[in-house]
């Protein structure tokens, strides 16, 4: 199984440390950001990665290089500007062709999702694609109930969501090229959610939900990188190396 891991955005949510270091790289408790990313990765066996990279890629490739330090095989597969996350996956499709199935991650996410049992999943379930679906999301604002009168009847602060949350995360099959192609991919920025699974759905295609109740780190703001980077060494050391049970963070 192969990995293609997005780290070519330009990370406007995090400046002004990423208008110097590319979001994937920010440092976090001694380590890049990515590299976190990818040593949980490892932990579940996978060795072949493909990094998609734009914006200030020479970063990214100049440390990870060919991922030999790590017991890994990296390949880039690098734009003049980000793609969106559909067309990343079609700029990578011919370092990418040789896998019936490849798994899509986030770089800039960390996340405690079993990456097996969502791979054993997708192959039972035999569908185009599989989302990762977390139900551990707690919203950042207050919702209020409202009655007929317009009188509100009671305050739901920061309650839990209660529904599947993509985590970004997705198991790919080869025939979504043909999909992403129909959006020009090469002349425009093509999203997987926003634009590619509503046609799929709209076609008939299965998408898998791989729902579970696993938390997640989205570091693509500047609070929550902060939060991070805050931490206690001992918390910390939970997140990043994807042990379970974290509290205290604002974690999803």
């Amino acid at each position: 199984m192969k990995a293609l891991i997005l780290a070519a955005g330009k990370g406007t949510r995090l400046k002004p440390l990423t208008d110097y270091v590319p979001k994937p790289m920010v440092p976090l408790h001694g380590k890049p950001l990515l590299e976190w990313v990818l040593l949980q990765l490892l932990a579940y066996g996978i060795r072949d990665y493909v990094f998609a990279t734009s914006y200030l890629a020479d970063q990214i490739e100049n440390y990870f290089n060919d991922g030999d330090r790590w017991g890994a095989r990296i390949a880039y597969s690098r734009g003049a500007a980000p793609a969106g996350k559909a067309g990343e996956v079609w700029r990578a499709r011919d370092l990418l062709e040789a896998e019936a199935d490849f798994l899509v991650v986030p770089g800039d996410t960390l996340c405690h999702l079993d990456y097996n049992a969502l791979l054993d999943f997708h192959h039972r379930c035999g569908s185009l694609v599989s989302v990762a679906l977390s139900t551990r999301y707690r919203l950042e604002v207050g919702l209020a109930e409202v009655d007929e009168a317009m009188r509100i009847t009671r305050f739901l602060e920061k309650s839990n969501l209660d529904k599947p949350v993509s985590t970004g995360t997705y198991v790919l099959n080869q025939a979504i090229f043909p999909y992403i192609e129909r959006f020009s991919p090469e002349w425009r920025e093509v999203d997987l959610p926003a634009d590619v699974f509503p046609l799929l759905l709209q076609e008939g295609e299965t998408i898998g939900g791989f729902v579970r109740d696993y938390e997640w780190w989205d570091v693509g703001r500047l609070n929550d990188y902060e939060a991070l980077v805050k931490m206690p060494a001992q918390q910390a050391a939970q997140v990043l190396s994807g042990h379970t049970g974290v509290s205290g963070l604002h974690a999803h």
